[in-house]
């Protein structure tokens, strides 16, 4: 993000017992993650550090809620603020350690989505042990059911995961008992499990909800609630391929809330150019905002004195990092620097092959690898300049604490984020990604600076920094959430559509659908989406829509990227904080096919799909 604004508060002090400044707009935040391991990462490091943010700068409590089984018996918020990764202000939740606490009563408050089949109870595994659960499985090992017990040992839950033919896994029933084994609840999935939970602790009260991880947007995009903004973060590249088409197919871990946007209240990038990215894609009508990530305030002195061809690298050796390509413009430098030097802080499957590198180079008394170590970044305050070389980045967090300590960042133009962040000559330096040689010149380029055009170049580094610390970018977030409004969400429970009239010729995929069920809705956008079967190949145009019919024109080539195979067509509505979707259903006698390229066809089921007949 190139600019970040700087305005006043937009919100006045509120009468409070717990007196906020303004900064955010009132309601309750809640931080949502999967869990938060004791070896956690970027991603988590994010959220722990904007949770705190948004306590510190409005003066608010937060909470981070969990779902993790292995946070059950982990007292994580004692230790992560023992270790002052949080603010007192910020509270850890997890699921496990509700249920497993709560009287009866508290779990009474899990509305269920199924009906109620007391039967469940005979269902229910021998207990064996005092561990909290049992499980069954197959000889596979592949799990068929698991029972959770409260730390008293009483039965909480069974989930059982083989309802459709015992012993094969498929359907599933998880039932929440009271102490006496009668059922409580029950849900036909995990996700309307946790969305029970989010329910129960949420409460009815105006709240703002931001899901970190990719997973748990896949589990709460259809989380709408009238008193939530749903609000999640793309912490990464949403492309499998990060160097190709925009409109290529989506990461794996991404697809399922990237294919559901929409139901979103807001989605946040970290920089400008993936949100122009992903608007180029038509993911998103309008639900996409650049919030970047804060960096802390490292302090960095302009005029302190360090080893100016003393280097450091912070990336953990896998190959998104490419650490390899640090090696060798390393390699080749010293060869004209000679006591150039490079500290490398992080671990990955990458170690070994990096070592064998790096003595093949004959560089080993320049570059130390050091492995994972706490507060590696306290050595960009002890280093004259860092690299980065990674194949794609969400950001690039780690050029910025670099930059806030004053060490100066020599980076690949990757996406995203390094080209946004770094004037190149000016506060760092950026070369084309890849490029040893480019890499290896500008560090030579550094090092031959005179020393008054360094710290002129240490004090904008600092300055640029300043621009991401927590206090700005918590006021980018309380002007998103101020763009938002908690107006009633609209369900369309008879929404259909039908196909009047779709042609297949060389160039479009041209349709005519009638849709139904609108009730007093009146979409502002409507879309033809489209979702393979095999990969992760998603994709959709904006459509014309009369009051009566949509009309489309679809390029064949927008469709082309999908494999040999299979896709499915369906339609998209969106109207303030209502999406909703519909498959189209068809009748081959409205379908006329003109493509070598691909068939149109309706279902066994009577939908709109689509084949692939020839890779492109």
């Amino acid at each position: 993000m190139k600019f970040i604004p700087n305005s006043p508060s937009l919100h006045p002090n509120y009468p409070h017992r717990f007196p906020h400044k303004g900064v955010l707009p009132e309601g309750h935040y809640y931080t949502l993650t999967w869990g938060i391991s004791y070896d956690f990462g970027g991603m988590t490091t994010v959220a722990l550090e904007r949770s705190s943010a948004f306590a510190r700068q409005d003066n608010r409590q937060i909470e981070i809620l969990t779902l993790s089984t292995e946070l059950k018996d982990q007292d994580r918020e004692r230790e992560l603020r023992d270790e002052g990764r949080i603010d007192r202000r910020v509270h850890v939740r997890n699921i496990w350690k509700d249920l497993t606490s709560w009287s009866d009563r508290k779990l009474r408050r899990m509305v269920g989505t199924s009906e109620l089949d007391q039967d469940a109870v005979n269902d229910v595994l021998i207990r064996t042990a005092t561990d909290w659960n049992e499980s069954r499985k197959d000889s596979d090992e592949t799990l068929l059911q698991v029972d959770r017990y409260h730390d008293g040992g009483a039965l909480l839950l069974s989930d059982r995961l083989d309802m459709k033919e015992r012993g094969q896994r498929g359907g599933r029933r998880i039932s929440l008992f009271d102490r006496k084994r009668n059922v409580i609840a029950q849900w036909s999935s995990a996700r309307a499990f946790y969305h029970a939970w989010l329910d129960a602790t949420i409460g009815d009260e105006p709240s703002y909800l931001i899901s970190d991880s990719s997973f748990t947007g896949g589990l709460v995009f259809d989380y709408r609630r009238d008193n939530v903004i749903l609000c999640q973060v793309v912490h990464n590249h949403f492309l499998s391929d990060p160097n190709g088409s925009n409109l290529g197919e989506l990461t794996d871990g991404k697809i399922r809330y990237v294919s559901h946007i929409d139901s979103f209240d807001v989605v946040t990038t970290l920089t400008d150019q993936q949100r122009r990215d992903m608007d180029e894609a038509e993911l998103s009508s309008d639900r996409l905002r650049t919030v970047s990530n804060l960096t802390e305030n490292l302090n960095g002195d302009p005029i302190a004195p360090r080893v100016r061809d003393q280097g450091v690298m912070i990336a953990r050796l896998v190959s998104q990092k490419r650490v390899e390509d640090a090696v060798r413009a390393i390699g080749k430098a010293i060869a004209h620097a000679p006591s150039i030097t490079l500290d490398v802080y992080g671990d990955g499957d990458d170690q070994p092959d990096l070592t064998d590198l790096i003595d093949q180079l004959s560089v080993a008394d320049a570059i130390r690898l050091h492995g994972h170590m706490p507060g590696a970044k306290k050595n960009f305050h002890l280093s004259s300049f860092s690299l980065l070389t990674s194949r794609y980045e969400g950001q690039g967090l780690v050029v910025l604490e670099s930059m806030s300590a004053g060490c100066i960042p020599i980076s690949y133009a990757v996406n995203y984020g390094p080209a946004d962040i770094i004037d190149d000559g000016v506060n760092g330096f950026v070369v084309p990604a890849g490029d040893v040689d480019a890499l290896a010149d500008a560090i030579l380029r550094f090092l031959a600076m005179p020393e008054d055009k360094v710290q002129e170049m240490r004090r904008a580094a600092i300055a640029r920094a300043a621009d991401y610390f927590e206090a700005p970018i918590v006021r980018r977030w309380g002007e998103v959430f101020a763009e938002l409004s908690f107006e009633p969400i609209v369900r369309l429970d008879h929404l259909r559509a039908v196909l009047n009239e779709a042609t297949a010729d060389g160039q479009n995929v041209h349709v005519v659908i009638d849709v139904e069920g609108l009730e007093e809705c009146d979409p502002e956008d409507v879309y033809i989406s489209w979702k393979s079967r095999t990969g992760n190949f998603y994709g959709r145009v904006a459509a014309d829509y009369d009051g009566k019919d949509v009309r489309a024109a679809i390029p064949i080539r927008r469709l082309s990227a999908i494999p040999v195979g299979y896709f499915d067509f369906s339609v998209d509505l969106v109207a303030g904080r209502n999406f909703n979707r519909a498959r189209i259903a068809s009748k081959n006698s409205n379908i006329s096919n003109f493509s070598d390229v691909l068939k149109l066809y309706t279902t066994k089921h009577g939908n709109f799909s689509g084949q692939i007949l020839q890779p492109q």
